[in-house]
């Protein structure tokens, strides 16, 4: 990644969150999700080297109707047995400062659980991509929910993932409204090859990654991309399927495998856009997309 300072893009945070206004658990979860943004984003020691990935960022930032409570981030730290303790620990003194500045005086939040991912298996394995998955839970001050939240056993949480060792090439700072605190996130190009290497990573990981060619196909329509930024994207990708020992070639997309298993779960997505568009038309945007890519 360059080292050259890169000014902030600006979005409005609040927009999103008044968008769920008539659901009541959506809007509170909403305003927790920005309130642990920007906890994290200026955290001392953390701030500046977390960064935004995932649906979260699709929704803020990209415009993406698909609805997500989860927050994706890569941090540039190397892992460490105290990381996650540490983490906690700063993340609870900053909640009240945060609360207050954003204006949510009656917001509570505290880390509820760091686990590590994945498991722990019997016998040795070796980890090459460790991560963390931090619960953090929330409440209004007075209510009810508020003496779960003390006990540690809140059913109102935002899931936060670390996953360490990611190769980052673009990146860029977001400001959470005109004078809102800032967090770093992946730049477009970034999320697109991340994405395109998460699908191709379905048959070793044995799972369906139906969301990314929903997403894919959001970004690929809705924003330009030149010839520069597609000749990043090509060599993001293979930086990241060649850490993850996968074969980005420019056929890839065709593979009936992966396609079956981002088919398979697809009609799910209706939960979280609503009217959900036919999958192989969204299918073939990206993968005229990909082959457009400076193979």
């Amino acid at each position: 990644m360059s080292n050259a300072p890169i000014p902030a893009r600006t979005v409005d945070i609040s927009a999103w969150i008044e968008r769920a206004r008539q659901d009541p658990h959506a809007y509170r979860e909403r305003q927790a999700t920005e309130i642990v943004l920007s906890a994290i984003g200026t955290l001392p020691g953390f701030g500046g080297h977390f960064f935004l990935k995932g649906g979260i960022l699709m929704a803020v930032v990209y415009s993406s109707p698909r609805n997500t409570g989860d927050l994706d981030f890569t941090p540039d730290l190397p892992p460490d047995p105290a990381f996650g303790e540490r983490l906690w620990s700063r993340l609870d003194a900053a909640f009240p400062l945060v609360t207050a500045q954003l204006g949510y005086p009656d917001m509570l939040l505290r880390v509820q659980t760091v686990k590590e991912r994945p498991y722990a298996f019997a016998g040795p394995r070796k980890l090459s991509f460790p991560a963390l998955e931090v619960g953090i839970a929330y409440a209004r001050r007075g209510h009810p929910a508020a003496r779960h939240l003390e006990t540690g056993a809140s059913p109102d949480t935002i899931s936060v993932e670390i996953s360490f060792n990611e190769p980052l090439h673009a990146v860029e700072p977001i400001r959470l409204s005109l004078d809102g605190p800032t967090v770093n996130a992946y730049a477009i190009t970034e999320l697109i090859a991340e994405k395109l290497r998460a699908f191709l990573q379905q048959t070793q990981r044995n799972r369906g990654r139906r969301q990314d060619i929903y997403d894919l196909a959001h970004l690929v329509e809705r924003f330009h991309l030149d010839a520069g930024e597609r000749q990043l994207i090509l060599t993001t990708l293979h930086h990241k399927s060649q850490a993850r020992n996968i074969a980005a070639t420019a056929s890839a997309l065709e593979d009936p495998d992966l396609i079956r298993r981002a088919r398979a779960d697809w009609h799910t997505l209706e939960q979280e856009v609503g009217t959900l568009p036919d999958f192989d038309e969204r299918l073939g945007v990206v993968q005229r997309f990909y082959r457009s890519l400076p193979w």
